[in-house]
C-alpha cells in the first residue's frame, strides 16, 4: 500500500491517496480532505467517475484518507492504470488566483477582496461532480450539528473546529464556482431542518459578503455566524421549533425571541470564536429600522455580518412553507424584500448586493421560458438583473442576453409547497421579518 500513498503531513492516521486511484462505487466512511486539510468530500459520499473527473478538473491531485479505509477507496488496478487527463482551465489564472484555490481558506490574506478571485464559470454548465461534493458537505453538516446538539445538552461544547472547517469548505466552493454553490445549496426545499436552514444561511451570507467585496477572513466569519446563529434553539422548548407548526402565541413569541442571546451564551466559553461572531449571532434578527429583536438595534449600529445575514434569513423564511401558508417562489420572495426595503427594513447596500447575487430570477429556481419550456436558473446575468442563464431538463443551455424576444416567468412547484404572490399585494403590504407572514 505505501508505494502508492504517502503519509499526510501532520496527521499520523492519514495518508495521501492519488485522486486517479479512487475506486468508482466506493463509499467514504469518513470525510476526505485535501493536502491542506480542506474538506472535499463528506462522509457517506459515493465515488463516481464524474466526481473523480471533477476533482481532477479542479487540479486536486491527492486526498487525505484515513488509513482504515485506504484499501476500500483504492482501485485494485491503480498501479497500472493511466491517470485522468486534466481539462484545460476556463481561463488563465494568476498566481494570486491559484493561491486562493490551492491554499486552505484560513490562510487567505486580509484586505484582499474575495470577489476578485472567483473562477469565471459563466459559460460552463452545471457540474455533477461538484453537485455531489456539495451534497456531501451538507450531509456532514447534519452529522456535526447533531453532535453539537448533544454537547450543548450536556454543557460540554468546547470546540467548533468541525463547523469552521465546513465554513471553509463552502467558502472554497464559492471561489471555485460561486453560482453553482449558491444554486445547489440555497435553492428552496419543501421544508428545512434547523441544520439545513443554517447551512443555507451560511452559504448565502458568504456569497453576499463576497459581492460586497469583503476579504477572505471576513467571509469565513460570516459563514461561521450563519452556521451558529440559531443553536440556542437547542436549549429551548422543542415545541417552539417544530417544522410546520402554527403561528406562535404572544407568550411563545416572547420566549422564542430570546434565542439569539441563548445562542451567544452557549458559545461564550468556546475560545476560538471571534468576538465579532458572538455579537453578530445576537443581532441577526435585528432590522435596519429598529423593529427587530432582541434589542431593537437600528441602522448600522448592528454588526455588518448580522445586517447581511438578516436579509438572507428573510429570503430563506419566505421561500420555506409552513402549515398555515405556502412558500413563495424565489422570484416573489425577492420581490417582497425589495418592496419592504423602501421602508428601511434592511440595509440598502446589503439588498443591492443580494440582488446581484441572486438576480431577479434567483439561482436554482425554476422558470417557464416562452411558456413552453421549463428550465433552471444556473448562472447570474453578466450585466443587469433580468437576463440569467438557464439550463433545460435535457441539458440545453439558454443565455437570455441573446434571446431578445424571450418571455420568462417563475414556476410555482406544488411539490415544494410553493405559490405566487400577486404584485399588488407586494406593493401595498407592510411587514417586519420579526413577525410571521400570513397570506390570506
Amino acid at each position: 500500500m505505501y508505494n502508492a500513498v504517502k503519509t499526510a503531513k501532520g496527521k499520523r492516521d492519514m495518508v495521501m491517496l492519488p485522486v486517479d486511484e479512487l475506486h468508482v462505487g466506493a463509499i467514504c466512511r469518513f470525510p476526505l480532505e485535501d493536502d491542506n486539510g480542506l474538506l472535499l468530500l463528506g462522509a457517506g459520499t459515493t465515488i463516481t467517475a464524474e466526481l473523480i473527473q471533477g476533482l481532477v478538473d479542479r487540479d486536486i491531485e491527492e486526498l487525505a484518507v484515513s488509513i482504515e479505509e485506504v484499501e476500500a477507496l483504492r482501485r485494485q488496478d491503480s498501479l497500472s492504470s493511466k491517470p485522468l487527463q486534466r481539462r484545460r482551465p476556463s481561463k488563465p489564472s494568476s498566481k494570486q488566483d491559484e493561491g486562493f484555490r490551492a491554499g486552505h481558506p484560513s490562510k487567505w490574506p486580509k484586505g484582499v477582496p474575495l470577489k476578485g478571485n472567483l473562477v469565471d464559470r459563466h459559460h460552463e454548465p452545471i457540474n455533477q461532480s461538484r453537485r455531489e461534493v456539495l451534497r456531501g458537505h451538507v450531509k456532514l453538516a447534519r452529522d456535526e450539528f447533531e453532535q453539537i446538539r448533544l454537547e450543548i445538552s450536556d454543557r460540554k461544547l468546547q470546540t467548533i473546529a468541525a463547523l469552521n472547517n465546513l465554513s471553509a469548505a463552502f467558502a472554497s466552493a464559492i471561489v471555485d464556482d460561486h453560482d453553482q454553490t449558491v444554486a445547489d445549496v440555497v435553492s428552496a426545499d419543501e421544508s428545512m431542518s434547523l441544520t439545513d436552514r443554517s447551512v443555507k444561511l451560511s452559504v448565502l451570507g458568504m456569497a453576499v459578503g463576497t459581492e460586497l467585496e469583503l476579504d477572505g477572513p471576513t467571509i469565513l466569519e460570516i459563514g461561521t455566524t450563519g452556521l451558529l446563529h440559531d443553536i440556542g434553539l437547542y436549549t429551548m422548548d422543542p415545541g417552539l421549533i417544530i417544522p410546520g407548526r402554527g403561528p406562535l402565541n404572544d407568550e411563545e413569541m416572547w420566549e422564542y425571541r430570546k434565542h439569539p442571546i441563548n445562542s451567544s451564551n452557549c458559545l461564550r466559553e468556546v475560545s476560538e470564536i471571534p468576538h465579532s461572531v458572538l455579537i453578530a449571532i445576537e443581532q441577526v434578527h435585528e432590522q435596519f429600522d429598529g423593529s427587530g429583536y432582541p434589542f431593537g438595534i437600528e441602522g448600522k449600529r448592528a454588526n455588518l455580518y448580522a445586517r447581511i445575514l438578516n436579509v438572507c434569513d428573510t429570503y430563506l423564511r419566505l421561500t420555506t412553507g409552513t402549515s398555515f401558508r405556502n412558500a413563495l417562489v424565489p422570484h416573489d420572495a425577492l420581490g417582497v424584500i425589495l418592496y419592504q426595503a423602501r421602508y428601511q427594513l434592511f440595509d440598502p447596500e446589503v439588498v443591492r448586493a443580494f440582488l446581484r447575487v441572486e438576480s431577479l430570477f434567483p439561482l436554482g429556481s425554476r422558470v417557464h421560458f416562452n411558456k413552453e419550456l421549463t428550465a433552471e436558473v444556473i448562472r447570474r446575468p453578466l450585466e443587469g438583473y433580468a437576463h440569467p442563464v438557464l439550463q433545460c431538463d435535457d441539458g440545453t443551455r439558454i443565455d437570455l442576453t441573446t434571446e431578445t424576444e424571450a418571455m420568462i416567468q417563475p414556476v410555482a412547484d406544488p411539490a415544494r409547497n410553493q405559490a405566487r404572490l400577486p404584485r399588488e399585494i407586494m406593493e401595498t403590504m407592510r411587514w417586519s421579518p420579526a413577525d410571521e407572514l400570513i397570506f390570506d
